[in-house]
């Protein structure tokens, strides 16, 4: 005779424990793991501006742009030639553009983040965000 088949026990959180809020959900209330997600986005584009050194509280110092394309083109420059200029305007456009991307991508993913409430429903899509449904 056989006992009790005993019921699957349930799949891995979708994030590491220790990203989880510290104060339990309510009844009837799970985490917002969507909420979870988006701040680990947040941290990733913050850790890119630190990358590229695009922190915006550095606003007022050299910009980077110009910090990697010193000595290409102009006047005081190491390679002077029509090329060199158009290189050099073509490089600050790029590193100034993806500075910026960054910036903004940081701020619209931190707003989603903040506007995301820490619990949810248990039957919310959010409390399955990551997981297979």
């Amino acid at each position: 005779m056989s006992g009790p088949t005993p019921s699957p026990s349930p799949g891995p959180a979708p994030f590491p424990v220790d990203q989880l809020p510290t104060t339990p959900p309510g009844d009837g209330e799970d985490y917002n793991y969507k909420k979870i997600a988006l701040k680990r986005v947040v941290d990733a584009l913050e850790q890119a501006q630190d990358d590229l050194d695009a922190d915006p509280a550095t606003e007022g110092m050299t910009p980077k742009s110009t910090l990697l394309t010193q000595g290409l083109g102009g006047e005081d420059s190491v390679w002077q030639s029509p090329l060199a200029d158009t290189m050099h305007d073509t490089l600050v456009g790029v590193i100034d553009s993806m500075i910026s991307n960054v910036r903004k991508a940081t701020v619209e993913v931190s707003r989603d983040w903040e506007g995301e409430p820490t619990y949810v429903d248990e039957d919310d899509y959010r409390a399955k965000w990551g997981s297979e449904q």
